[in-house]
């Protein structure tokens, strides 16, 4: 049985986004909206959590961006860089 207290990903995703675009509540097709969008990127939200937190796929997303002309960072199709692209900050050595 499940804890009713534990949250699923979408609704602490949705729970993210109220929180970081100071909304009233939530509604499930703002990602429709240019200023939304604007807003959550702004904010630093992912289309990920974006499609997550509105039960999307990532391309729904990508569409609504293209539909509004709204720049966004595109991951590569495949090869290395998508495992780079997709690969946790901390897994790559670099400069910090």
């Amino acid at each position: 049985m499940t804890d009713p207290d534990s949250q699923t990903p979408m609704h602490e995703c949705q729970a993210d986004l109220v929180v970081a675009l100071d909304l009233d509540d939530f509604s499930p097709d703002a990602y429709t909206s240019a200023s939304y969008l604007e807003a959550a990127l702004e904010a630093g939200v992912t289309v990920v959590d974006l499609a997550t937190a509105h039960d999307v796929s990532k391309r729904s997303i990508y569409r609504v961006l293209d539909r509004h002309d709204i720049d966004y960072e595109t991951p590569p199709k495949n090869g290395p860089a998508r495992r780079l692209w997709n690969a946790h900050p901390d897994s790559v050595p670099g400069d910090d």
